[in-house]
């Protein structure tokens, strides 16, 4: 049986062959359209950017001074504003559902695209976001319905936010006299940051195979203990979209596409339907697709202290090991404010707390260390030091 299960892997494996679209092996660079037309009571953002080959190193650039449209089957026309990065935005359109909708783009180098006219679907209300724990972390599901039973194709996507803290606290910084002084201010309290990421999973789900367009404990995202989002605090926003039958097929290519290669028994890599045509060069691929909806969203918080999962204290890299700490004695004074300089004056070296004479009170000198053994904001994850205006107040960092 084992020869034989090599044997079936061997022939399964040689019957693969790489995909090699024509936007792989293609010298050009082809336009990149995301975004959504937004019927609701919320901004519309299209983002425009240019492909890049898989060997290069260079990130995707925004596509400049472009020209974005969003045009009606009603005659009405809304121009969008260049906001920067390859980001175009209008404000609130409230387009409602009454016409289909449209996308125009023309690039500073007169290439013209256009999307097909587009369903505006009403998204429904997310009726709850919910967690539970499972295992090591935590899963997260939504629920929502549509009394109407219209809406049956849905996507979603989230930002999530968690906080995350140094190994040393530090308490004191320099002033502007040169000397330790003191840190007071919010903004200079350097040891809780706070992290915020979209979520990179691609989520939908249909209810067409159901009699009431409803959908009930869809998986989100799962977050271990050991990533250690959960450790201080974690937020998710999440998002919903109402999807034509043309547009969830799109998002179900693209993850199958993207998140479920691995294997050699899982899809080969498709060309992904677009909605979107080059007027000025017919035939030539867009990636992306047009859809227009209203935009639902709910955020859930998660307690660090809720029952059931033993969550420890989560420390991002440098570990302690990583980390000494070194002492400035202020005696002798006459080279103590020298020897300050040369321990902060680079920038990489923060003051952490005083050390002070028992029974005098007399100051005897401060303790410092690494810039990113204790300033939250210069280590990974990279964060802020100002929590978030949806932040509970009892968790955040002092």
């Amino acid at each position: 049986m084992t020869g034989i299960a090599i044997l079936v892997m061997g022939v399964a494996w040689g019957c693969k062959k790489p995909y090699l679209g024509p936007a792989i092996v293609s010298k050009d660079s082809y336009l990149v359209i995301e975004g959504l037309i937004n019927i609701g009571p919320d901004s519309t953002f299209i983002k425009l950017t240019r492909t890049v080959k898989l060997s290069d190193v260079t990130k995707p650039s925004g596509e400049l001074n472009a020209t974005v449209t969003i045009e009606g089957d009603n005659n009405s026309s809304y121009q969008l504003t260049e906001a920067g990065g390859g980001i175009y935005e209008s404000a609130p359109l409230y387009l409602g559902t009454n016409a289909k909708y449209r996308l125009r783009v023309k690039t500073a180098s007169n290439e013209e695209y256009l999307s097909d006219f587009v369903e505006a679907k009403e998204t429904p209300d997310i009726d709850s976001v919910t967690y539970e724990v499972q295992g090591d972390g935590v899963q997260f599901y939504v629920n929502s319905h549509d009394a109407t039973n219209k809406t049956r194709y849905y996507r979603w996507d989230f930002d999530e936010t968690w906080g995350y803290h140094t190994l040393y606290k530090s308490y004191f910084k320099i002033g502007g006299d040169g000397y330790p002084e003191l840190r007071v201010a919010q903004e200079d309290k350097i040891y809780g940051c706070y992290r915020s990421n979209p979520g990179v999973q691609i989520l939908t789900a249909t209810t067409t195979k159901l009699s009431q367009d409803v959908v009930y404990r869809q998986p989100l995202d799962f977050i271990s203990q050991g990533s250690g989002k959960i450790s201080h605090g974690y937020s998710l926003l999440l998002r919903q979209y109402a999807l034509t039958e043309a547009g969830y097929s799109y998002w179900q290519n693209l993850k199958k596409n993207t998140e479920d290669i691995g294997s050699i028994f899982d899809a080969q890599p498709s060309e992904l339907p677009s909605n979107i045509h080059c007027l000025s060069a017919p035939g030539k691929p867009v990636i992306g697709f047009v859809s227009a909806s209203s935009v639902k969203s709910k955020r859930v918080f998660v307690n660090n202290y809720f029952a059931g999962l033993f969550v420890p204290d989560y420390i991002a890299p440098p570990s302690a090991n990583e980390c000494q700490v070194g002492y400035i004695s202020v005696e002798p004074q006459v080279s103590y404010q020298y020897r300050l300089k040369q321990v902060t004056g680079t920038g990489d070296t923060v003051l952490l707390n005083a050390e002070y004479q028992r029974g005098t009170g007399k100051l005897l000198g401060y303790s410092y260390a690494a810039r990113n053994c204790s300033d939250c904001r210069v280590k990974a994850p990279f964060g802020t030091n100002l929590a978030p205006a949806f932040w509970p107040e009892a968790q955040r960092f002092n």
